[in-house]
């Protein structure tokens, strides 16, 4: 006699970054050189359409990986027919069970769980499921309805904006930390916190796609972006103050680490703005504000990398990274991307650093928060605009900036 059970798995990660905030600095005046300001014209960013879905050789090998079992008569064979229907994004299934059906619910909640930590990426997108089974002692008939966060179309776009990226990169010559970086910045640079997103602001495809999402979205893409870039890593799920919340492991020169690229993205969004506070963490510098279930992942106990949670609003130029000193009242610093020495480049409070060439742009909070420029060896430190700026950002041959009059660019120095 055949009994019929159903039951609904609901699986939704929810979670709210912290809030950034800025200091107030002494305002102090400085005369102006001769500098032509504009009114900036809005500059608006281009994504792909999603009426262009690209076909790549990853999302066809990720689905090849999963092949669909000819027999399921173990435990390992029903998770490999769980994995199969997951990684094509199916929606509505039917697996046949041949065995014992003594513990049909446990069987089917370890499959699951099984199938869906084989790649977590995939995990990261499994939502809602029911499951209606019919059963007898030695057989059951499993019926699925499982929903997602994201679809294969736009998996489709998610995989040709990845690859797209990589492209511009020549990962054979970049470092494990480089690669790290790279991920972080793009991400903060490329995403404002929101859940107003078209598609689910929990999918790597709204971060990638649309620019907007929530913790969820970010350590999902950030988790294909290392992938792509050849770095093993993990999506991880744990706890805030405010609830649920995801963020990734990654293993750099054979260490793990935490990075959370959700709260490394200042709130209100700056644009450009970057902080490393939650970049290549150890497992005790995390859980000052991170929970999370030990035992579910590998451990992290480095501190390789604890000079760069002092870096704010960087440019990267050669082998130093140029920074607004966190933990010396914002003063502008220089690090040595190979030995993580720091050196001061000149006794002023520098924010919202951007640059170009031999040159640095920013607010000069030593002096009223003016847009300021100097020369990457400290010299010839000019103030360019006399009105307090904010969310600077480089595009072609202009600087632009927010200032109380609107917004603003200035053209770029020539180097």
């Amino acid at each position: 006699m055949l009994k019929r059970i159903t039951f609904l798995v609901i699986l939704v990660v929810f979670a709210k970054p912290v809030y950034d905030e800025v200091s107030e600095f002494l305002d102090v005046y400085v005369p102006t050189e001769n500098v032509t300001v504009e009114m900036a014209e809005p500059i608006k960013a281009e994504r792909m359409s999603e009426q262009q879905p690209i076909e790549t050789a990853n999302q066809t090998e990720q689905i090849a990986l999963a092949a669909k079992p000819e027999k399921v008569e173990s435990a390992e064979q029903l998770a490999d027919a769980f994995f199969y229907h997951f990684s094509r994004l199916d929606t509505e299934f039917t697996i046949e069970y041949r065995g014992s059906t003594a513990e049909i619910e446990r069987l089917l909640t370890d499959a699951t769980e099984e199938a869906a930590q084989r790649d977590t990426y995939i995990a990261g997108h499994l939502s809602n499921r029911e499951m209606e089974y019919e059963y007898s002692k030695t057989k059951a008939t499993i019926r699925v309805t499982q929903s997602y966060l994201t679809n294969p179309q736009q998996e489709q776009m998610v995989e040709g904006i990845t690859a797209s990226i990589v492209s511009t990169l020549r990962p054979e010559e970049m470092t494990d930390f480089e690669k790290v970086k790279f991920v972080n910045d793009y991400i903060v640079k490329n995403t404002e916190y929101s859940e107003e997103s078209v598609a689910s602001s929990h999918s790597a495809y709204a971060v990638a796609h649309e620019g907007k999402g929530v913790c969820q979205g970010y350590a999902l893409f950030a988790q294909k972006l290392l992938q792509a870039l050849g770095m093993e890593s993990m999506y991880v799920v744990g706890e805030v103050y405010t609830g649920g919340h995801a963020w990734n492991l990654v293993k750099v020169e054979g260490e793990w680490y935490h990075l959370d690229t959700t709260w490394n993205d200042p709130v209100p969004d700056r644009g450009t703005g970057v902080r490393y506070d939650y970049f290549l963490l150890n497992d005790r510098d995390m859980r000052v504000d991170h929970s999370w279930e030990a035992t579910d992942y590998p451990k992290a106990e480095s501190s390789t990398y604890s000079y760069m949670h002092a870096v704010q609003d960087s440019y990267e130029h050669g082998e130093y990274i140029y920074f607004s000193n966190s933990e010396d009242e914002n003063k502008l610093y220089k690090l040595n991307k190979a030995t993580g020495k720091m050196a001061q480049v000149a006794d002023i409070r520098a924010l919202y650093i951007v640059g170009a060439g031999d040159w640095l742009y920013f607010s000069n909070y030593s002096k009223g928060a003016y847009l300021s420029k100097i020369r990457l060896d400290g010299t010839e430190l000019t103030t360019l605009f006399k009105e307090e700026v904010q969310d600077l950002f480089i595009e072609g041959d202009y600087v632009y900036f927010t200032a109380e009059s609107g917004a603003k660019k200035v053209a770029l120095e020539a180097y």
